[in-house]
C-alpha cells in the first residue's frame, strides 16, 4: 500500500491536550507491519457506519477527496484527534472511580491507497507510546515499538472511489470498553454482541455434543460447564483466547488428549463456519436457556442445573460403594435444604 497521508498526536488526557509530533523516519515501515497485523488479526471485528456525517468518517473521507490540501489534512487529522481525546477525558471521569485508568497512548492516522483493490484505506490506531516517547517532554526517543501488544485499538476504514451512504470498517481493541467503536468511532456492529454470544454458544455446544456426548460424558459436563463459566465470568470475548483457556490444557476423564485436540480445532474454526465474530462482548442472558439441564438421579428425583457451577468437581462427586451402590455427593451452601435431609451416615 501507499501512504498518501500521516499524522501521529499524542494523547494527553491527564492535561486535556493532544500534541502532533513530527514522522519518524521508521513510520512507514511501522505502518506497513501495523496493517499487515491488522488484516492478519482473528480477533478484528466487522463495523458499518451510522452516517457518512459523523465526525471521524466524515474527516476520513475529506482527507481522501483533498488528500493534496495540506490545510484540510492538518484540519481533520487535528479534528479526529481532539474528539479521541474529548472521548477518553470522558471514560477516565468515568471508570477512574473505580481505580482504572485508560491507557495512555497515541493515535497514529494514515491515508493509505491500496494499489491491488484500487481504493483508499484510512487507518487509526491506538498505540502505546512509553517504548518511543519520553512521557516527560513528550520528545521520541529511538522509534516505534515492534511489539504487537502496544497495539491497543485500530481501525481499517475502506473508501471505496465513489460515494456511499455507508460505509465499512475492520476493528479491534484489546478492552471490553465501548469507547472507541462507539463514542470516538460512531460505528455499529455488523453482528450484535447478543448475536455472537448466542450463535457461539451454540456452535460450541453442538461441537460437544456431537463428539462427546454419549461417549465421554464426564468430559462433556465438565468442558460445557467452563465454557458456561467463561461465558458468564468474563465481559469481553475473544473467541480464540476461551478456546485455548478451556481446551488448551484440559486433562481428559474418558477419552485421550488427541481427540481433546481434535475438538479444540474444530471449534477454533466456528466463527467463520457459523458466520459470528472472533471478538465481541458476551451478553450471558442470551444463553440462561440453553445454560438449565436436568439430569435423571433415581425414581422421583431429577438434579437440575441452571447456571455455571464453580469447582464441578468438588461440587458433585459420584462413586460406588463396596457394595456396587451408587450415589451422587453434593455441597450444599443451603441451611434448609441440608436439615431436610440431615441424617446419620
Amino acid at each position: 500500500m501507499i501512504i498518501a497521508n500521516r499524522s501521529i498526536h499524542i494523547i494527553d488526557y491527564e492535561n486535556n491536550r493532544i500534541l502532533s509530533r513530527d514522522i519518524p523516519a521508521t513510520f512507514d515501515e511501522y505502518v506497513g507491519e501495523l496493517i499487515e497485523h491488522i488484516n492478519r488479526n482473528d480477533s478484528v471485528r466487522d463495523y458499518k457506519t451510522r452516517s457518512r456525517y459523523t465526525e471521524v468518517i466524515s474527516g476520513a473521507i475529506a482527507i481522501s477527496s483533498q488528500k493534496d490540501n495540506a490545510d484540510v489534512v492538518r484540519e481533520r487529522t487535528n479534528s479526529i484527534a481532539n474528539r479521541l481525546l474529548v472521548k477518553e477525558v470522558e471514560a477516565q471521569g468515568h471508570i477512574g472511580r473505580l481505580n482504572t485508568n485508560v491507557q495512555k497512548g497515541s493515535l497514529i492516522q494514515a491515508l493509505l491507497f491500496d494499489e491491488q483493490e484500487h481504493k483508499h484505506v484510512y487507518l487509526l490506531a491506538k498505540v502505546e507510546h512509553s517504548t518511543f516517547v519520553d512521557d516527560v517532554d513528550f520528545s521520541f526517543k529511538t522509534g516505534f515499538s515492534k511489539d504487537k501488544k502496544t497495539i491497543w485499538k485500530s481501525c481499517l476504514i475502506d473508501l471505496p472511489p465513489e460515494e456511499s451512504d455507508e460505509y465499512y470498517a475492520k476493528v479491534y481493541s484489546n478492552t471490553s470498553a465501548k469507547f472507541w467503536s462507539d463514542d470516538f468511532l460512531e460505528l455499529d456492529e455488523m453482528i450484535s454482541d447478543e448475536t455472537n454470544t448466542l450463535k457461539s454458544f451454540k456452535a460450541i455446544e453442538t461441537v460437544l455434543n456431537t463428539n462427546l456426548r454419549g461417549v465421554a460424558t464426564k468430559d462433556h459436563t465438565v468442558l460445557r460447564n467452563g465454557f458456561i463459566a467463561y461465558y458468564k465470568g468474563q465481559e469481553h470475548i475473544d473467541f480464540s483466547e476461551m478456546v485455548n483457556y478451556i481446551l488448551g490444557q484440559y486433562d481428559p476423564v474418558d477419552v485421550d488428549a488427541a481427540k481433546v485436540a481434535d475438538i479444540r480445532e474444530k471449534i477454533l474454526q466456528l466463527p467463520e463456519k457459523k458466520g459470528f465474530d472472533r471478538q465481541f462482548n458476551s451478553a450471558p442472558k442470551t444463553i440462561n436457556a440453553r445454560i438449565r439441564k436436568t439430569y435423571e438421579v433415581n425414581d422421583g428425583i431429577q438434579l437440575k442445573i441452571t447456571d455455571a457451577i464453580e469447582n464441578l468437581n468438588e461440587t458433585i462427586v459420584a462413586y460406588q460403594d463396596e457394595n456396587g451402590v451408587r450415589y451422587l455427593r453434593i455441597k450444599t451452601n443451603n441451611e434448609s435444604t441440608f436439615r431436610r435431609f440431615r441424617g446419620t451416615v
